[in-house]
């Protein structure tokens, strides 16, 4: 039985179907993964790499079905998440900066113009909780606040990613020029621009993108086991055979 477009690039259906036959794999190990109990630096932990796995597995229906557009977008959101998982893993403490931003922003949706009267009184126990905790975590000096993306990527020596693939990965966030055109333009015969929507686009630049995906995945695998101290051999099979096949790809 075909899942998706029945008129999808074999190449890029072949490997679609690889990226999704990772996802119950991952999902077989993780279910050996203990709860986290009171443990925050644990609920984080386990919650980004959920969201991670929820996250591949719909680039890979995305791409499956034939509508790739918003797969970089996705790939950010799943960038972030690995991002927050490498610094957790390497300071539990992290968990605060998490909790940090959290709070921050819900007080500032509390605090717009539109909501303030509405959220302010009729949730006032909830707000001066937030605040009071709020300023607590702050009392403790820059190790409790919030971190720009950057400095996440910085804290854990991903400048380079962050200043190369993130950004690669927010022009299509942003909606700027080049992602327009990529999604929606193309040319006639007469060299005139043609607009479309849900047009042809490359089948081996969404490959491409399942590829980063798939890294993201793996290496968030690795974090969480490892922190976890439960080994996932099929995870690391997995990982040495999408290796050789991507090898394989590259020198043929």
């Amino acid at each position: 039985m075909i899942v998706g477009d029945p008129n999808l690039d074999p190449e890029l259906r072949a490997r679609a179907e690889a990226a999704s036959d990772v996802v119950p794999v991952l999902l077989g190990a993780a279910a050996r993964l203990p709860q986290p109990g009171n443990s925050m630096a644990r609920v984080y932990a386990l919650g980004l790499y959920g969201s991670m796995i929820e996250q591949f597995s719909a680039c890979v229906l995305l791409a499956q079905f034939g509508e790739p557009s918003t797969i970089p977008i996705i790939l950010r959101s799943m960038y972030e998440a690995l991002v927050d998982l490498d610094n957790l893993v390497q300071d539990a403490s992290y968990h605060c900066r998490i909790e940090h931003a959290n709070i921050k922003q819900t007080l500032s949706l509390m605090r717009a113009g539109p909501l303030r009267e509405a959220l302010q009184k009729g949730r006032k126990e909830q707000y001066d909780e937030l605040t009071a905790r709020l300023a607590e975590l702050e009392g403790e000096g820059e190790g409790k606040a919030s971190l720009s993306i950057r400095k996440r990527c910085k804290e854990v020596g991903r400048l380079d990613e962050y200043e190369s693939l993130y950004a690669l990965f927010s022009f299509d966030t942003h909606n700027n020029a080049s992602a327009l055109a990529e999604r929606h333009m193309s040319e006639n015969e007469e060299g005139q621009p043609v607009l479309s929507f849900f047009g042809k686009y490359d089948p081996k630049v969404v490959a491409s993108r399942l590829d980063f995906g798939l890294q993201f995945l793996f290496e968030a695998a690795h974090f969480v086991h490892g922190a976890f101290k439960v080994p996932a051999p099929e995870v690391e099979e997995l990982i040495e055979r999408f290796k050789r096949e991507r090898v394989a790809r590259h020198t043929s």
